[in-house]
């Protein structure tokens, strides 16, 4: 049945008490201020801009940043307009190297507390709707939540992958994820490839999952100011930069960008005056310094360490091109590719992969090329088709500011969410009263 908008909101209201916003929970394994991934800036953006809905976040606590985490949460809903809480775990991620008997330890704690420390807050909370995203654990959780309240499933392609639990317990988490698909009120995908690939593996049609694509704070992400001095403020003045900007990790495929930029030195195609700067941690940084050392790569190649959220636009748009060549790993994939939009937003002209959603973030022609990044050789021709061509390097960084302004503004996906969410509530309280008429 179609809802129309208007009698959503109506029935909405209705549920959450007259002169009330009704409220939205949405639990999230990772959020500020230790994680500053795609999805937390996909919540944060949403939830800061919320019109017609009340919004509460509940994470969970990050290693040591406990003290950072409780003043961010402190001061959250006076700056941002919504309230956080905080669980001890939400996720199960065993650490590398972890024995057998802390692993056991990690499982039963989640098994046994997590649900029960997530209905605590939703008793505290009393939402109108939950919405689960971003692992695999959320199918599994989301079968342990009340049942009487609407439920969303925010698929980012993560929870399709396979992650750092053990094989025996992912199979299982990942069954439960595939059950909660077919089962929740709604599901959300970041993009049209995420949607296919959850419909496939849950068999179930992929068009009845809602598409709400990834998008940009334009007040936030957008062309420096004045470039030169930019540039000039991350010593990049008199060079051209090919900018990796990204958590270390296997799945970017960094490691085949410096493979492809090194084939390009090694055979004079590619001028002196460019640098590869590598921007971001994580557990690849070793790995691909020895790689760009190996391959005499190691003074063309520049490693900045992590970069502060509020430097990041600052960084895409000083670049001349924006290198993120990521692939699948195991099935860990990029299910939409946020940094493709932002680099874009500021004027970079983009290379992506083709694996994953990419095809939603990275307009062919447009904003820049996706290309297979485990062929080095295209990689590299790629890099080469845009290192030699400013004209086309100054087309591109045109025609993506103006089509992430049209396209992917937060305002516009605000909207779509807020509008989502009503219906999601509004079909949840008809299914709710159908099912109290059967028993009477």
């Amino acid at each position: 049945m179609v809802v129309d908008q208007d009698d959503a909101e109506g029935a909405a209201v209705s549920r959450a008490g007259a002169g009330a916003k009704p409220r939205v929970l949405l639990i999230g394994p990772y959020f500020s201020p230790a994680c500053y991934g795609g999805a937390v800036q996909v919540y944060h953006q949403i939830f800061s801009r919320l019109r017609r809905l009340d919004g509460v976040i509940v994470s969970q606590w990050q290693g040591g940043e406990v003290e950072a985490a409780r003043e961010f949460d402190a001061s959250c809903e006076r700056l941002y307009g919504y309230r956080m809480e905080r669980i001890p775990r939400y996720d199960l991620v065993f650490q590398p190297g972890a024995s057998a008997a802390r692993r056991a330890l990690d499982a039963y704690r989640f098994f046994r507390e997590t649900p029960r420390e997530l209905r605590a807050v939703i008793a505290r909370v009393q939402p109108d709707v939950l919405i689960c995203g971003a692992t695999i654990t959320a199918g599994w959780l989301m079968s342990r939540m009340p049942s009487d309240i609407p439920t969303i499933n925010y698929l980012h392609g993560e929870e399709l992958g396979r992650l750092s639990t053990s094989r025996f317990v992912w199979r299982y988490l990942f069954r439960t994820q595939l059950q909660a698909i077919r089962d929740v009120d709604l599901n959300l995908s970041v993009s049209r490839y995420t949607a296919q690939r959850a419909g496939e593996l849950a068999g179930m049609d992929p068009a009845s999952i809602a598409v709400l694509p990834n998008f940009v704070d334009l007040d936030r992400y957008h062309p420096p100011a004045d470039r030169t001095l930019m540039r000039q403020r991350l010593g990049w003045e008199g060079r051209k930069v090919i900018l990796s900007l990204a958590r270390l990790i296997k799945r970017k495929g960094f490691d085949q960008g410096i493979r492809a930029v090194a084939q390009l030195r090694a055979t004079g195609k590619l001028g002196s005056d460019w640098v590869h700067v590598i921007a971001g941690k994580g557990d690849e940084e070793p790995y691909l310094k020895r790689l760009a050392a190996d391959l005499g790569v190691a003074a063309q190649t520049e490693f900045t360490g992590f970069v502060p959220d509020e430097m990041m636009a600052g960084y895409y748009g000083a670049a001349d091109i924006f290198l993120h060549p990521n692939r699948n790993i195991d099935g860990d994939t990029e299910g939409f590719g946020i940094v493709f939009l932002e680099a874009s937003a500021c004027g970079a002209p983009v290379i992506g992969g083709i694996a994953g959603g990419t095809a939603d973030a990275i307009r062919e022609g447009v904003t820049g090329f996706r290309v297979d990044s485990e062929d080095v050789g295209a990689l590299a021709e790629t890099i080469l088709r845009l290192t030699s061509d400013e004209a086309l390097r100054l087309h591109l960084s045109h025609s993506g500011i103006e089509l992430v302004r049209r396209e992917y503004a937060v305002d516009q996906a605000v909207e779509r969410f807020e509008d989502l969410v009503f219906r999601t509530i509004a079909a949840g309280k008809r299914r709710s009263r159908a099912r109290a008429e059967v028993r009477e």
